[in-house]
């Protein structure tokens, strides 16, 4: 077959698929469906407002083969906007010569005659495709469509975005040339032969679940899973070996811990040759990782051993250089906790430190991840709810997407999903509450995510937590007795952990959404409710009348206990217009009062929080007592009433916190208001909590464990400071202190680069402050080409400085990814390791925890000192505290914490011992003020830094990246 475009050729590939995978051997099935995969760059989004299609590109699929390719620009008779030009690389000189649509409009339509049409995003594709059909006077394609963004989303459940750039990436698919139609019709060919793989080798039960949720896709997307279930009739397929079925579910086997039973252990390796030995081939004998090692080895193994803060520079490896000491001090019969800062970095710990240790360990050590109840999928809430139809398009598109998921998952942790959307009622409802919400006699009991790591946690020799966990379950973890090596890795952030888990907010919006959603509940809805389900029992029914009374109660409650704080504490504030945010700090004293239990405000609302909770117990009693009665849609309403519950009963708690924190430590502690006022709306906030740690890690945490070892990469502001001692509750004297340097040759591969004519950022200069920084970026990224970051202390900078450089050719061909504005943390991060010249604007969370070698940065750009904003409300309180204490907030607080988030910030730099960057800091306040001398003593003695006007700091940069930038192919 051959098409004529113009002057162009189509020729037949019908031997000639795609460099990504080869083409399978088999015979292609010439009577199976072909799949018309097709792209279009347009002019604009809107083809009703005159939006033209510039380039189309398409890939005709078969059995799983590429049969044909087809590709041509298309002359739009318009101008092509500067943003599209910025996007596809498709100039206006590009498309002068191509052909009009009306020219290759039949060639088109017959092409794609008898195919199902596939795109990535089908709904902007499809339809914009057939409008410009029907403006050429065809008739528009009456062909079956499918969307393989909605496909990615059920099939590959833990993908973290589901962009084509990044799911080729993760697929490992070639795609040189994103947003070009060719290249963008060929990467998604690639991926929809993976994903009706996919569809071919899920189990017949749960393509049935799948298929029972009527899931809404795009145009016929959800008939994929429906054919393929009509297949199965005629070719079943067996149940692979790694899953198994309960009540109803598809389930992946855990592999059972292996218990190792050396009774003895081996002698420790503390010379270079003995580790060099058990190393093998495995590992390499690192000097510093060595001294490391022996010197935590020496003092866990000592008579008595001190509590111990080892900072070990970026490139030590510091977490095997902890794990394989205490592993030999702790064999074979004691256990290692490890907390961590972050849920990622403890899968990392288990993923990679973990295998690591136990390739060369002489026996073995099993390791599980702890976090927090809610963190785990309640499988039997799930499977209940499976049975209700939901009125959300997305909850039911979930459902679908976990059903895949639980083929995979051995933990139920629904950070494996990589959801944004975990806020949403549905998650309220499947989330977990613990081990004792479950009901042991329950169907999948045995196969709880809870129940089976508890079990596993009864045999590991190591446990990795997070310091919010550790802080609030250390008796859990420790052990009064026999006590656990506790390891805090990131110590930096476990103060701030005490201070978070203080730290709550009342929020009078959400609670009258629950209430409302519990009263609809309840009440005499159109939808089936609890009165309803307990119609024919008569104490039931009395219940549900007195949870409807109940619930009324609450709500004047709240609505009296909201008035109460808008007399006390607003009236007498000056802020108040309209579209207006306010923030009020609270007199504790008074607080307290209002608070107090006895008072008439909180008695009221404690009564009715009560009495709600006394009724729906009794329902539930009723409910329990005669579950074989019940729908499954009567438990998934129970379940989703209870959900709710929930949440009045943790506003019951904080509130009840504030009144322990107020009555113990309220000396210590900082209460607000914040009040989003409008002409039509407004929103109260109570928040409040501690404002330091106040003894709480020797009084609640290290008790339980043997004496702590702290560790982190960047632990001291400098050799003098008592920052970090007090920060985590230590005698300095008590406590042994060890600085292993960084082994990477800075001199050589880094450079530091301060602006000394920077301006200084202040109220009165902020437009020209703008200007200096979107200007200076722009030139140190114009001519770099490589991968940069750029760090502020601010969202609403960010927004300012993207702006501006939104108005230049910066975005020609490459991409800025702006915190906030093109998307969050974890989308970005993963945008931007995969890729080649991409610009990454972020805030205070890209500071520290991305990891990011070789190529993949080059240059860091750090626009201005990281200290906290002095005006919000927890900084004032915090200095006016320390103020109290006889003790300077700058040099006490602020300059150390500043000093350590900087060190952290220029460590995403260099990460291997093969990487070369520059950090370009455009704050002048480092070069000018006095303390900028004691920030930059902190740094590692051979780092290269030189204060320079701006114009020769870009000069300078621009340079050392050319001399030594590196392939990202390599």
């Amino acid at each position: 077959m051959v098409y004529y475009i113009g002057y162009k050729l189509l020729k037949r590939f019908g031997d000639n698929v795609s460099k990504n995978k080869q083409t399978r051997r088999k015979k292609r099935d010439k009577q199976a469906p072909i799949y018309a995969v097709v792209d279009l760059e347009t002019t604009g989004t809107n083809v009703n407002h005159g939006d033209r299609i510039i380039q189309i590109g398409c890939v005709l699929v078969q059995d799983g083969q590429v049969i044909n390719r087809f590709e041509t620009k298309v002359n739009p008779r318009e101008k092509i906007p500067h943003a599209i030009v910025q996007l596809t690389g498709i100039h206006n000189q590009d498309v002068r010569r191509a052909p009009l649509f009306e020219d290759v409009a039949g060639t088109i339509y017959s092409l794609l005659a008898g195919t199902i049409f596939v795109a990535h995003n089908v709904n902007f594709d499809f339809p914009f495709l057939n409008a410009e059909l029907e403006r050429a006077g065809y008739p528009q394609l009456a062909i079956p469509a499918i969307d393989t963004v909605t496909m990615s989303q059920i099939l590959l459940p833990t993908a973290q975005s589901f962009r084509l750039r990044d799911l080729t990436g993760s697929l490992k698919i070639e795609h040189d040339h994103p947003h070009s139609a060719v290249s963008d019709a060929e990467a998604t060919a690639q991926l929809l032969i993976d994903l009706l793989d996919r569809v071919q080798r899920l189990p017949t039960l749960t393509l049935e679940r799948i298929v029972e949720l009527k899931l809404a896709l795009p145009q016929r997307t959800a008939e994929v899973f429906e054919k393929e279930l009509e297949r199965r009739v005629d070719h079943p397929q067996p149940l692979p070996e790694n899953l198994y079925v309960s009540h109803g579910l598809v389930l992946h086997k855990q592999r059972p811990l292996t218990v190792d039973k050396t009774t003895t252990t081996p002698r420790y390796p503390s010379t270079k040759q003995g580790k060099a030995k058990l190393y093998g081939d495995h590992l390499t004998v690192r000097p510093v990782q060595s001294k490391m090692m022996n010197s935590i080895y020496n003092n866990y193994t000592h008579d008595e051993p001190k509590s111990m803060i080892v900072e070990a520079g970026t490139g030590s490896g510091k977490t095997l250089g902890y794990l394989l000491p205490l592993s030999y001090a702790a064999h074979p019969d004691r256990r290692i906790v490890i907390s961590t800062a972050t849920n990622l970095l403890q899968q990392q710990i288990a993923q990679q430190a973990v295998q690591q240790l136990n390739t060369v360990l002489p026996f073995k050590m099993n390791a599980v991840v702890v976090k927090g109840n809610d963190h785990y999928l309640d499988l039997a809430k799930f499977a209940h709810s499976l049975s209700v139809v939901e009125d959300s398009k997305l909850v039911q598109l979930l459902k679908a997407r976990i059903l895949v998921w639980l083929l995979s998952t051995t933990s139920g942790d629904l950070d494996e999903l990589n959801l944004t959307s975990q806020q949403s009622p549905y998650f309220t409802e499947i989330r977990h509450h613990g081990v004792k919400s479950l009901n042991p006699a329950g169907g999948l009991y045995n196969d709880d995510f809870l129940v089976r790591r508890n079990k596993r946690l009864k045999q590991a020799n190591i446990v990795i937590t997070n310091h919010a966990y550790l802080v609030a379950h250390a008796q859990e973890l420790g052990d009064g007795t026999r006590r656990p090596y506790l390891v805090v890795d990131e110590a930096q952030h476990l103060s701030e952990s005490i201070l978070r888990r203080s730290r709550r907010s009342f929020d009078f919006p959400h609670l009258r959404t629950a209430i409302h959603v519990l009263a609809g509940l309840v009440g005499n809805g159109e939808d089936r409710n609890l009165n309803d389900i307990f119609a024919d029992h008569a104490l039931a029914s009395y219940n549900v009348e007195l949870l409807r009374g109940d619930l009324t109660n609450i709500e004047e409650a709240l609505n009296r206990f909201q008035q109460a704080l808008y007399r006390q504490f607003i009236q007498q504030s000056t802020a108040g217009g309209e579209n207006e945010l306010i923030e009020q700090e609270l007199d504790n004293q008074q607080l307290q009062q209002l608070l107090d239990v006895s008072g008439p405000v909180m008695m009221e609302l404690e009564q009715a929080l009560g009495s709600v909770q006394l009724h729906f117990s009794a329902l539930q009693h009723i409910f329990t007592q005669q579950a074989e009665r019940w729908l499954p849609s009567d438990r998934y309403l129970m379940s989703q009433f209870q959900s709710q519950m929930a949440k009045l009963t943790t506003a019951d708690a904080t509130l009840n916190k504030y009144n322990e924190t107020l009555r113990n430590r309220g000396d210590s502690a900082a209460f607000w208001l914040t009040i989003r006022q409008s002409s039509e709306y407004s929103a109260m906030q109570l928040s409040g909590g501690l404002l330091e740690a106040n003894h709480y890690l020797t009084e609640n945490v290290y008790p339980y464990f043997a004496q702590p070892l702290f560790v982190g990469a960047t632990l001291f502001s400098s050799s003098r400071s008592h920052y970090l001692y007090q920060q985590l509750d230590l005698d300095r004297q008590s406590t042994l202190a060890k600085r292993f340097a960084s082994p990477f040759d800075y001199q050589k591969h880094a450079r530091v680069l301060i602006a000394k004519d920077a301006p200084v950022p202040n109220a009165k200069n902020n437009a020209e402050y703008v200007r200096y920084l979107s200007k200076t970026i722009y030139r140190l990224t114009k001519k770099t080409n490589c991968q940069t970051m750029i760090l502020f202390n601010s969202l609403v900078m960010i927004e300012q400085v993207y702006s501006q450089l939104r108005e230049t050719d910066l975005f020609d061909q490459r991409d800025i990814l702006a915190q906030g504005i093109t998307g969050g943390r974890e989308k970005l991060l993963k945008q931007f390791a995969n890729g080649k010249n991409a610009i990454l604007l972020g805030a205070s969370s890209f500071w520290e925890g991305v990891d990011l070698p070789k190529a993949a940065l080059e240059l860091l750009i750090i626009t201005r000192l990281p200290f906290d904003a002095p005006d919000e409300v927890m900084t004032r309180a915090y200095n006016d505290l320390l103020k109290r204490q006889g003790r300077n907030p700058f040099y006490s607080a602020a300059l150390p914490k500043a000093t350590m988030r900087l060190h952290q910030g220029i460590g995403r730099l260099i990460r291997t011992a093969d990487d070369y960057g520059v950090a370009a800091i455009l704050d002048s306040r480092l070069h000018s003020r006095r303390y900028g001398e004691t920030i930059l003593k902190s740094f590692p003695k051979d780092l290269p830094i030189k204060a320079l006007p701006t114009d020769q700091l870009v000069e300078e940069a621009n340079n050392f990246i050319k001399k030594n930038h590196q392939d990202p192919q390599d």
